[in-house]
C-alpha cells in the first residue's frame, strides 16, 4: 500500500509540474501581449516615440503630402477661378485660333501648374525639420482616438468611431502648407487657412470589437506577469531535486515556443489586416508600414523572451545526462583544469564550497538586469546571457580544480 500510495502521489506530483509547464507558456504570451498594450499602446508618451521615426519614412511623408495636396486643391479649386477669370475677359469671337485654343486650355494649365507647385510646398514641409514636430503632436491628440477605440473610454474630447477608424489630424501642417505657398506669391494661399483635414493611419473593425478583451488585459497586466513567474518557479520546486533540470528545461520550452505561436500569430494577422483594409482610404504601403511600426516594441518583447527562452533551454541540457551534453562538460572541464593553476587557497576554497549558491546568484542578478532593463533589446538579452556565462565560468576556474560536474538527471 505504501509503494502503491508513493507512485501515485509521483504521478499526481508530474502531472502538477506538466500542467504548470503549460500553464506558464500559456500566461507568458498573455503577459507579453497585455504588457505591450498596458506599457506601449495605452501610454501617450510610449506610443509617440514609437510612431515617431514614422515621420523620416518616405513611404508616409509621400502619403502625407498627397493627402495635403488634395485637400488644398478641393478648396481652392482653380479651374473654375480662372473660367470665371476668362468670362470676365470678354468674348472669344474676335480671336484667333490659337490664342482660342490657349484661352481654352488655359483652367486646366493653371490647375496642373498650381497643384504642382502646393504639391511642391507640401513636399518641403513632410521634408523638413519641422514635420517630425508637427507629425509628433498629431500622434498625440490622435493617441486620444486610439485609446477610446480600444477601451470604449471616450475623452469627450475625440470622437470615437465606431469602425475602428484611428486618425490624425493635418490641420496645422495644412496651416503650414499655406504660409509656404503665401511666401511664393500663391494668390489663393489665403483659402488654405481654417482648412480641416484627417489622415487615417488605422482602419480596422477589430479595434472596437476588441474593447473587452483589451481592458481585461489591461487591468491584469502585472498580475498576469507575476502569475507566470510563479508557475515557473512552481515547477521547478514541485519536480524535487532529481527532476528540477527537466523542469527547467520544460519551463524554458513553453516560454520559447509561445513566443513561436505569438511569432505566427502576429504573421497572421498582419496578412488578415491588410487584405481587408479599405485602399481607398489608406494605401497599403502605409498601412503595412504604420501596422509595422505599431508593433515593434511587441516583436521586441517576443525575441527578447524567445532568446531568454532559448539560452536556458540549452543551458538546461547541457546539464543533463545526453551524450552531446556529457561530451561537452568533460571538453570544458578540460579545458578549465588547463586554466587552473596551483593548489586550492582560502578564496578557492571558499567558492568552491558554496558553488551552488554562487551559480543561483549571478542567475538572480541576470535575471533582475533584465526585468529591470528598460525595454531590453534581443542584443541585450544576449549580452546578459553572454556576461552570465563568464560569470559563471569565473567561478568553475576560481573554485580550483579536481572539481567534477555532476548533472541532475
Amino acid at each position: 500500500m505504501t509503494g502503491d500510495s508513493g507512485g501515485r502521489v509521483r504521478l499526481v506530483r508530474r502531472i502538477a509540474v506538466v500542467l504548470l509547464v503549460v500553464a506558464t507558456g500559456l500566461f507568458t504570451l498573455t503577459a507579453v501581449v497585455a504588457g505591450y498594450l498596458r506599457t506601449e499602446v495605452l501610454d501617450t508618451d510610449r506610443y509617440v516615440d514609437t510612431m515617431a521615426p514614422l515621420a523620416d519614412d518616405p513611404v508616409v511623408q509621400n502619403a502625407i503630402a498627397d493627402a495635403l495636396t488634395r485637400t488644398v486643391m478641393a478648396r481652392i479649386d482653380v479651374e473654375s477661378a480662372a473660367s470665371d477669370l476668362l468670362e470676365s475677359i470678354g468674348d472669344a469671337e474676335n480671336r484667333g485660333p490659337l490664342a482660342a485654343a490657349l484661352v481654352r486650355s488655359l483652367p486646366s494649365m493653371l490647375v496642373a501648374r498650381s497643384e504642382e507647385l502646393v504639391r511642391d510646398a507640401a513636399t518641403v514641409l513632410v521634408r523638413s525639420d519641422a514635420f517630425p514636430r508637427l507629425w509628433n503632436a498629431a500622434n498625440r491628440q490622435a493617441h486620444r482616438g486610439l485609446v477610446a477605440a480600444l477601451t470604449g473610454v471616450d475623452s469627450g474630447l475625440v470622437h470615437v468611431d465606431t469602425g475602428g477608424v484611428v486618425t490624425i489630424s493635418l490641420d496645422q501642417m495644412l496651416d503650414e502648407v499655406g504660409d509656404e505657398l503665401d511666401s511664393r506669391g500663391f494668390a489663393l494661399a489665403d483659402r488654405v487657412v481654417d482648412l480641416r483635414s484627417e489622415f487615417v493611419i488605422l482602419d480596422s473593425d477589430e479595434l472596437a470589437k476588441a474593447q473587452r478583451a483589451v481592458r481585461l488585459l489591461d487591468r491584469a497586466a502585472i498580475a498576469l506577469e507575476i502569475t507566470a513567474l510563479a508557475c515557473a518557479i512552481g515547477a521547478v520546486l514541485l519536480a524535487g531535486s532529481g527532476f528540477r533540470r527537466r523542469a527547467i528545461l520544460g519551463v524554458a520550452a513553453s516560454v520559447l515556443v509561445a513566443m513561436v505561436v505569438l511569432a505566427v500569430a502576429l504573421m497572421i494577422a498582419r496578412g488578415v489586416y491588410l487584405d481587408h483594409v479599405p485602399a481607398q482610404v489608406i494605401s497599403e504601403d502605409v498601412a503595412r508600414t504604420v501596422f509595422d511600426t505599431l508593433l515593434l516594441p511587441l516583436r521586441v518583447s517576443m525575441r527578447v523572451l524567445a532568446v531568454l527562452g532559448a539560452l536556458v533551454a540549452l543551458g538546461a541540457f547541457l546539464a543533463g545526462p545526453s551524450a552531446p551534453a556529457t561530451w561537452v562538460r568533460t571538453t570544458a572541464d578540460r579545458v578549465l583544469d588547463r586554466l587552473r593553476r596551483g593548489e586550492r587557497g582560502p578564496v578557492s576554497g571558499c567558492v568552491a564550497a558554496n558553488t551552488g549558491w554562487l551559480r543561483y546568484a549571478v542567475l538572480i542578478v541576470a535575471a533582475t538586469v533584465l526585468v529591470f532593463w528598460d525595454y531590453p533589446t534581443a542584443r541585450v538579452a544576449v549580452l546578459i546571457a553572454v556576461v552570465a556565462g563568464v560569470a559563471l565560468l569565473a567561478l568553475e576556474i576560481v573554485a580550483g580544480p579536481g572539481r567534477v560536474l555532476s548533472p541532475d538527471r
